[in-house]
């Protein structure tokens, strides 16, 4: 598959439009199978995957094939974004397929299929993440409390001990959103996830700042 297949499926093309490819293959879809190219990017920097890999940068040069669960740390707890990022996949999938059955028509009908999609966009809450996806991005954004507090994660048996277990067993890896004000409940994330032999990396994050998802933007990520 070239690269260029591996972007973000927009709705339509020409119309000074950017080619960005005909695959049926959402920028979800690539992000929940750790397939084609992954992009997270803020006003701050980005994260970047490609190929069946995890490509890592420094402080380690190391390369993994599993999979990861996004987390994002601040010193009020930790969130679980993986819930909104899966909801994000299945919504994006859907959006593609309606963008295929438009391109599989012809001439006018497949103008007024396109038509009704413009503006497509969803938008839901996932506990306390929000999520929106479009045909030109998709993000997710921390609006409510802690899915664990920071005083409850080194708890035994607790949610951080259970999950990392969990990742362990599924081989697994863990990447954390890390907020400046996070470093505490980062190192609890790290040390669970070290005792577990679970991969762990981060990206620096400006508070309260959403995660956004496109197509062919950032860097590798960093794995410790």
């Amino acid at each position: 598959m070239r690269p260029r297949d591996l972007l973000l499926l927009r709705r339509r093309r020409g119309r000074g439009d950017t080619d960005l490819g005909s695959n049926s293959d959402g920028l979800m879809d690539i992000l929940c199978n750790v397939v084609g190219v992954m992009a997270l990017i803020t006003s701050l920097t980005g994260i970047f995957a490609a190929g069946s890999a995890l490509n890592i940068q420094a402080p380690m040069q190391q390369k993994t094939d599993r999979r990861f669960v996004l987390l994002q740390a601040s010193k009020e707890g930790l969130w679980n974004l993986q819930p909104a990022v899966e909801q994000m996949v299945k919504l994006d999938r859907e959006r593609a397929q309606e963008v295929n059955r438009c391109n599989q028509l012809l001439a006018p009908e497949r103008e007024t299929c396109e038509q009704g999609l413009d503006g497509w966009s969803r938008q839901q809450q996932v506990g306390p993440i929000q999520m929106r996806v479009s045909h030109a991005n998709g993000l997710i954004q921390r609006n409510g409390p802690p899915t664990v507090l920071a005083a409850d994660l080194k708890q035994p048996e607790g949610w951080l001990e259970q999950t990392m277990r969990q990742l362990a067993k599924d081989r697994q890896a863990v990447f954390v959103v890390l907020e400046n004000d996070g470093f505490e409940v980062y190192r609890a994330i790290k040390s669970k996830a070290l005792q577990y032999k679970v991969p762990i990396g981060w990206e620096p994050w400006y508070k309260g700042d959403p995660v956004y998802f496109w197509g062919n933007s950032g860097r590798n990520l960093t794995v410790q």
